[in-house]
């Protein structure tokens, strides 16, 4: 089990098997906490639940990021153990959408060693990595510490429904409020390249050619400003939360947290 990744089978039964579970905790005794094990590999994920279920944790199973969120959004999870790789779907782009449906805890598993994916991640929302290959004791110890610190068993509340918005059509940015943000024609088109491509790197390269029409030279500050001006415009608490810059590299866009 040292090398290996998650992997999974079919939900029903562990809904059943959950139902079964919390019926015969005792009065007054929580149930055992219950990890999502997101993955696409059957036999794997198999020894993992097993190995899991002998530290008292119960799990539940996804074989697709489509179940898994459907998971998400049927049980009260104390955890997550998604796999970056879950069949041909990249996990971390999709992290805002995970996070915004729980507040469980999200550890990432990966074979990816590169820092710019972890610093990303983390950005996008998991709360820890761990980099292939990995043992079920290190597994069990980091979500039980995760698990454990205050706050993650409470339940979260319902977001709120209002957000910013991008309106690409009508090239304008609307409050939650239904005010429009005043925007300069290459600070809309940078946040609109950016939008386009939630939880992907955007060069410096890139944007210059999409935002300015021009290549990128050394030492040019043009994208770094406009990402200044743009994050001063959006807020300072909004401006630094949903565009991230990855040093050396460019930009990503997160998604617009709710107001």
């Amino acid at each position: 089990m040292t090398s290996r990744t998650i992997a999974a089978r079919p939900g029903a039964a562990l809904a059943e098997r959950d139902a079964r579970d919390e019926e015969a905790a005792l009065p007054g005794q929580a149930p055992m906490p219950l990890v999502l094990l997101a993955d696409d590999e059957r036999e794997l994920t198999d020894e993992m639940a097993a190995y899991l279920a002998r530290y008292g944790l119960r799990t539940v199973v996804a074989n697709s990021f489509a179940a898994a969120l459907a998971i998400v959004e049927t049980h009260r999870l104390d955890a997550i153990i998604l796999d970056q790789r879950l069949g041909p779907v990249d996990t971390l782009p999709h992290l805002p959408e995970l996070r915004a449906r729980t507040d469980a805890p999200i550890l990432i598993v990966t074979g990816n060693r590169e820092e710019t994916d972890r610093v990303l991640g983390l950005e996008l929302g998991a709360d820890d990595f761990l980099v292939k290959p990995v043992s079920g004791r290190e597994l069990v110890a980091r979500l039980r510490a995760r698990i454990r610190r205050p706050g993650k068993l409470a339940a979260a509340a319902p977001p709120r429904r209002d957000r910013w918005r991008l309106q690409a059509v009508e090239r304008r940015v609307m409050r939650p409020d239904g005010s429009l943000l005043d925007l300069t024609g290459a600070e809309f088109d940078l946040l609109a390249a950016l939008a386009a491509s939630p939880g992907e790197v955007q060069t410096r390269e890139a944007l210059t050619q999409q935002v300015f029409r021009r290549a990128w030279r050394p030492g040019d500050r043009a994208v770094d400003n406009a990402v200044l001006h743009l994050r001063q415009k959006l807020a300072p608490d909004l401006g630094e939360r949903c565009i991230i810059t990855i040093r050396q590299v460019g930009y990503v866009f997160i998604g617009f947290p709710y107001s």
